[in-house]
């Protein structure tokens, strides 16, 4: 009884087997589509019995191919995932196995019957009794089907005429507030944050908003979750119904995390009223109405940063003796929160307790600014400072004004908070005082005011610092960008290849030796003994290695020009890397699963071919970084700020700060000493009209430098201020492992090939 079981329970799994082998080839194309930098992709939703094989072949694809684009593929499929899968031409029709609708039950495996024979004398009963056992399978695809709906949309609606102004400004409406914006325009909340500073969630009836300029033809909205946001406040926030939103989101769960990406519905837009085209196929932005007449405003001639033509009208500035010995009025608004301690603690015994404490956050800048004072009184500064309490409450910054009206200030530094520096800069702008901003990244601060100085770099100042970086150091090399490319980055993304493009020779010439060796290193690689591989993939190009050996070809000139790719077109990077020459890619990214995605990508491939990682903006805060996996791709970090403890003048600030403050000098410290000494040392040389000579001043300082264009380099026609352009670059050294400066702007003695 006990063997009649058991060979019950084998046709049993042997009929089951069979039909999920039927499931397994009824695979369809979807419908659906999304472009990634002008490139289509299928977007598929794996449905349960489906295998990764099933689908390379219904889509005419490679498992490789499917892999690369979609790595969570590689700890199995999972019914309701999304796939995203390149568009490719039908060979042909795939064939599609029927799956029998009347006694699905009897496969006739001839194998198995004969087996089972010998033991079950009435076969009929059995078949009888598995019956009801085995599911229909048919069912089970109907169940998925409605997960992949399309989002209910009105499709025959008409799409609401948007009025936007012909330099691209939109007016709210009375109850419209930013998402209802964005989804107006198909441009997620982000993009509007970004060319509009300071644009909150509800903005007030009447106000004006700039649109990017940005064309989405998909239904949905790209949008990366931002902190603490949840499913339900999602919803909530972009006025979405939940069985939409799960229809294209199937993997997202009530929880999201930060930069995660889930997908929006919105209504088609396919016509973009408020944009037309122009014959070159610029976009452009009008007024969308029907009635009136639409003036096109012209293009601009050069939608370029020209950064070497803005230093040919620099005059020359020379130090005047005479400034040196005048006494000058700074003041310096730091946030101490002195309403919650009794004093500013300075004191050897108690400066270390002190600095603990969440109301003295920013001490040490204060600490480190007075050791620049202190350097520069010993060469003949004479100084009038007053120390303002200034906190990101603009009382404090209104009562600090008070303070100052009747002195004749000749420079204020801070102050840190953005509401407290906006009331403080509309009065230095009045009064035409030079004001610093010493922390911010954002860059409307200097818009419209030419008083204010911003130091910390932003995005042109990186374009300028990498331009310059490759252009006297790897000018031979195969350049290439790799980056998320989101639509907030395009902008910037657009101007680093053209300066790359600039900063490159448009040809390189290699040596038939250089091919020989690759040709050898490969050999090696495929352990071919003495024999020599018969040809090289180089660049996408085939290379016969006899003709290197015999001498036909001595050398090859390479066409070169700087190749831009998203993180999720790898394997289109890495096929055409170069073993002849060194491969410097640039990932531009501050995310950490960013960061990491790259490291695994490259890994073996560095293994094969010469690269150098150029890691941007500040990977070195990623502490779980790999470092023996940096050192074999070169890594040179990019950041705004970087110390040099093996530097004479750093050890003997650190040593000095010790003493004097009994604590490790920190950020803050480092960075207060630089603005402090660059500023003040700058009106010791050039007065007051030191603003128009801060790009010929230059001083000793201990965590970056600062580099400035004689005229704002952004929008040469409006009255801005200045902008520091340098990041600071260095590069772990092989020997100590240690990371060391490298100086961007110097020429390196040999190019890199």
């Amino acid at each position: 009884m006990r063997n009649k079981r058991f060979f019950f329970v084998f046709i049993l799994l042997g009929m089951m087997l069979s039909g999920n082998v039927k499931a397994q080839v009824a695979v369809e194309r979807s419908q659906q589509k999304t472009q990634i930098s002008g490139k289509e992709y299928y977007l598929h939703q794996v449905k349960a019995g489906q295998t990764l094989y099933g689908i390379a072949e219904a889509y005419n694809v490679t498992l490789e191919e499917i892999q690369t684009l979609n790595p969570e593929v590689k700890d199995g499929l999972q019914a309701g995932h999304v796939l995203g899968i390149p568009v490719r031409p039908i060979k042909e029709s795939p064939v599609v196995r029927p799956v029998p609708e009347e006694k699905p039950v009897i496969p006739e495996p001839e194998s198995v019957v004969e087996e089972v024979k010998p033991v079950i004398p009435e076969p009929e009963p059995v078949v009888e009794e598995v019956k009801p056992v085995i599911p229909e399978p048919e069912p089970v695809v109907e169940e998925v089907k409605p997960v992949i709906a399309e989002p209910v949309v009105e499709e025959n609606k008409p799409h609401e005429q948007v009025k936007v102004s012909a330099d691209g400004r939109y007016t709210v409406k009375p109850d419209e507030d930013l998402y209802d914006i964005a989804k107006k325009f198909g441009i997620d909340v982000a993009e509007f944050r970004k060319i509009n500073p300071g644009l909150t969630d509800n903005p007030a009836p009447g106000t004006s908003v700039k649109v990017p300029a940005i064309v989405n033809d998909n239904d949905y909205i790209i949008h990366y979750c931002e902190r603490n946001e949840r499913v339900s406040s999602l919803l909530r926030r972009w006025k979405v119904d939940e069985s939409v939103f799960r229809s294209i989101n199937v993997s997202v769960g009530s929880h999201v995390f930060v930069n995660q990406v889930v997908l929006i519905p919105i209504q088609r837009i396919t016509d973009f009223p408020w944009m037309q085209p122009e014959q070159e196929g610029d976009l452009v932005m009008i007024e969308g109405t029907d009635e009136e007449e639409i003036e096109v405003p012209e293009p601009e001639a050069n939608p370029f940063v020209v950064f070497d033509d803005e230093m040919k009208e620099a005059p020359v500035c020379v130090a005047a003796p005479e400034n040196a010995l005048r006494r000058y009025h700074v003041a310096l608004m730091v946030p101490l929160y002195l309403s919650s301690v009794d004093n500013i603690i300075v004191s050897k015994e108690n400066t270390a307790k002190a600095s603990k404490s969440r109301a003295m956050t920013f001490l040490q800048f204060y600490e480190g600014f007075m050791m620049a004072v202190e350097a520069l009184e010993k060469q003949g500064l004479k100084l009038d400072l007053t120390v303002l309490d200034v906190t990101d409450n603009t009382a404090s910054a209104e009562r600090a004004l008070s303070e100052i009206r009747n002195k004749d200030l000749d420079l204020i530094v801070g102050p840190f908070f953005g509401k407290s520096f906006s009331i403080v800069e509309e009065y230095a702008k009045a009064n035409d005082i030079i004001v610093v901003n010493p922390l911010t990244n954002r860059v409307s601060v200097i818009e419209d005011n030419a008083n204010v100085v911003k130091v910390k770099p932003g995005e042109m100042g990186m374009v300028f610092t990498l331009s310059n970086l490759v252009r006297n150091a790897y000018s031979n090399a195969n350049i290439f960008i790799v980056s998320r490319e989101r639509a907030a980055d395009s902008t910037f993304l657009n101007q680093l290849e053209h300066h790359l493009n600039m900063s490159v020779n448009s040809e390189v010439t290699v040596l038939g030796d250089d091919f020989l060796q690759f040709a050898r290193n490969e050999s090696e690689r495929l352990e071919m003994g003495s024999r020599l591989v018969p040809t090289v993939d180089v660049e996408g190009q085939v290379y016969s290695t006899e003709d290197f050996r015999n001498g036909v070809t001595d050398k090859v000139v390479l066409a070169n020009s700087v190749k831009r790719y998203s993180y999720s077109e790898m394997g289109t990077l890495k096929s055409q890397l170069s073993g002849v020459r060194e491969n410097v890619i640039i990932a531009y990214g501050n995310e950490n699963v960013f960061a990491t995605q790259v490291l695994n990508s490259l890994t073996q491939t560095a293994e094969r071919y010469p690269i150098t990682l150029v890691c941007a903006p500040d990977w070195a805060k990623f502490e779980k970084l790999l470092v023996d996996r940096l050192l074999s791709m070169k890594a040179i970090y990019v950041s705004d700020y970087f110390v040099d403890y093996e530097d004479d003048a750093v050890k003997r600030f650190v040593s000095r700060f010790r003493s004097k403050y009994a604590v490790e000098p920190q950020q803050y410290a480092f960075e207060g000493y630089d603005v402090g000494y660059y500023f003040l040392s700058a009106l010791m040389q050039f007065g007051n009209g030191f603003m128009d000579c801060l790009h010929c001043h230059q001083a000793p300082l201990l965590s970056t430098q600062y580099k400035f264009y004689y005229r704002n380099y952004l929008k040469g026609g409006r009255n801005d201020g200045k902008e520091n352009l340098y990041w600071s670059t260095y590069q772990y050294d092989k020997e100590d492992v240690e990371l060391v400066p490298i100086d961007p702007f110097k020429k390196a003695e040999t190019t890199h090939k």
